[in-house]
């Protein structure tokens, strides 16, 4: 089985935060952490608020910050708007890096008390973070960046996963086997402070559970903190921007955000403590039921519903069960709202503990990569959200290229145009460890001439149907792979077709470009000369 490791998994959230671990020799335990500073003393819970405060000494994070205090919160949300800055002044990313720094020193000194520091500090760890499915990859690689430099990095590199995927991995196999059946399908909904992401999975194998994506995944910034947001706004439109000032919110969305979690139309109103310049009896501003319902909660509701509906219609309405995991898919009036929108032969259901779902099924998605049996889940393919691929000459073909696009090429001794090769392409369903290629070549001087091209750009295209042949204004270059040619061996150089081109000689090596379709990213290898080159940088978009 090989040494003994530790898997930790990060479950950055909007609103919440989470960290679990388990050890290879013990790989059907996972510990998940529920004690928090908060002050002077600890605070049990099974995640921490994902919010700072700046004071004299440095910074205060979670429960450390007091209920009446100004907090950054939110910043995740940032992460995903590389063009804005945070209105405290420091980067998304700064803010991140920060609040992840506090979660690593609080979980390595709970680490040390539970297996003693020598332990800790000589056994090897690998970290899985969680990020949600409907980010851009530039904003995924900043979380790696942020926890990487927070210090959750062990000797290999930082695993991401998709929140739903993450979800499913746990909750799945809680399921009872009577309801695993094989060929049923099942939508999971993660529903988070920030996001809600959706995907949809089809029962392919029983006695070791193993599953496929059947859908390409959905979602929307509709999580629990775009009800506060509205709560906000509704508190100012009604007594006016002078009157709710920020100290004044900030004590009003620490009653709202305990409120909200359990709200029912049926439960009590909302009552605040207002100052008397309101001219209100006793001092207390009451929301009505009504008025919560109608003006905070059914707006993002009927924005979830949309998109359960939008996934069964794309599954073909053949679904055994919605099921609602994340601390948003706890909600109760969320459960009775999809019951009633959705046809009654599929099931909604909340799992136990499914606020931790997604830190906990990190945990399993990092043991997988030791050991098969240690996840009790198996992920045969997903299917693609975008399209992905890069530009490669080829011959101009009249039938197929755009004649616009063609030019003569001295070295082909033809006409060629720039053609778009996609190894990848949104809609299709891509398996597991079986990597995705495209032709690739390669020309390198023998002695001088032209400098080999050591950066590959990768484009992706996120339009429905098939992508287009050549770069449009709807293509995106995401990423660009660099390359060390200098690995090549002379061997192979000399084994390789030589062409003339001009003055000059050049080594013509043939390989491919790999891609690797996963449950957050996606990795690339290129292939020349029958010598595989590890992709030295990507540098997102």
């Amino acid at each position: 089985m090989g040494e003994r490791r530790i898997v930790v998994s990060i479950d950055f959230g909007t609103t919440y935060s989470g960290v679990a671990w388990a050890e290879t020799t013990r790989p059907d335990i996972q510990h998940v952490i529920s004690t928090w500073p908060a002050g002077e003393s600890f605070k049990s819970s099974p995640k921490v608020p994902t919010e700072l405060r700046r004071v004299a000494s440095g910074w205060q994070w979670g429960f450390q910050i007091p209920e009446s205090a100004k907090r950054c919160r939110f910043f995740k949300l940032k992460l995903d708007e590389p063009d804005k800055q945070y209105s405290e002044g420091e980067s998304a990313l700064e803010l991140t890096k920060i609040y992840l720094s506090c979660l690593h020193s609080h979980f390595i000194s709970v680490l040390e008390k539970r297996l003693s520091p020598s332990v800790v500090r000589s056994t090897p760890m690998d970290f899985v973070v969680t990020v949600p499915a409907i980010w851009t990859t530039a904003a995924k690689q900043l979380t790696e960046r942020a926890a990487a430099m927070a210090g959750f990095c062990g000797n290999q590199r930082i695993q991401l996963i998709t929140e739903p995927e993450a979800a499913a991995l746990y909750t799945l196999k809680n399921l009872s086997p009577s309801t695993l059946k094989l060929g049923r399908r099942f939508v999971v909904c993660d529903a988070g402070g920030g996001t809600v992401d959706l995907i949809s999975y089809e029962v392919t194998q029983v006695d070791k559970l193993e599953v496929k994506e059947v859908t390409e995944g959905t979602g929307g910034r509709c999580g629990s903190s775009m009800l506060n947001m509205r709560f906000r706004r509704y508190l100012k439109q009604t007594h006016g921007d002078k009157y709710w000032t920020d100290d004044r919110l900030v004590l009003a969305l620490n009653e709202f955000e305990s409120f909200k979690k359990d709200f029912s139309p049926k439960g009590e109103p909302l009552t605040l403590r207002v100052d008397g310049s309101l001219g209100l009896r006793r001092n207390r501003y009451t929301v009505s039921q009504d008025e919560m319902k109608s003006k905070i909660f059914d707006p993002i509701m009927k924005d979830i519903i949309c998109l359960i509906k939008e996934q069964i219609s794309l599954v073909g309405g053949d679904v055994a069960a919605v099921i609602l995991v994340g601390g948003f898919g706890q909600s109760r009036y969320l459960k009775s709202r999809v019951r009633d929108a959705i046809a009654a032969g599929t099931e909604v259901l909340q799992p136990e503990n499914g606020w931790a779902a997604v830190v906990k099924g990190a945990v399993i998605h990092g043991l997988g990569r030791y050991q098969p049996n240690f996840s009790p889940v198996g992920i045969a393919s997903r299917v693609a959200r975008k399209s992905y691929g890069t530009c490669l000459l080829a011959k101009y073909d009249m039938m197929k290229h755009d004649q616009r696009e063609a030019f003569w090429s001295e070295k082909e001794g033809e006409m060629v145009v720039t053609e778009m090769c996609w190894f990848i392409k949104k809609g299709e369903s891509y398996p597991e460890g079986r990597p995705s290629s495209i032709e690739y070549q390669c020309d390198i001087p023998v002695f001088l001439g032209h400098s080999p091209q050591t950066e590959v750009d990768i484009f992706c295209h996120d339009d429905d149907g098939p992508p287009p042949v050549h770069i449009t204004n709807r293509t995106q270059c995401v990423a660009t792979l660099s390359l060390d040619l200098d690995k090549i061996p002379a061997s192979v150089k000399k084994m390789a077709k030589q062409i003339k081109m001009g003055w000059y000689k050049y080594y013509c090596l043939e390989g491919a470009i790999e891609a690797s379709y996963g449950s957050a990213m996606i990795t690339y290898s290129v292939k020349l000369g029958g010598v595989t080159h590890d992709v030295i940088s990507v540098r997102y978009e």
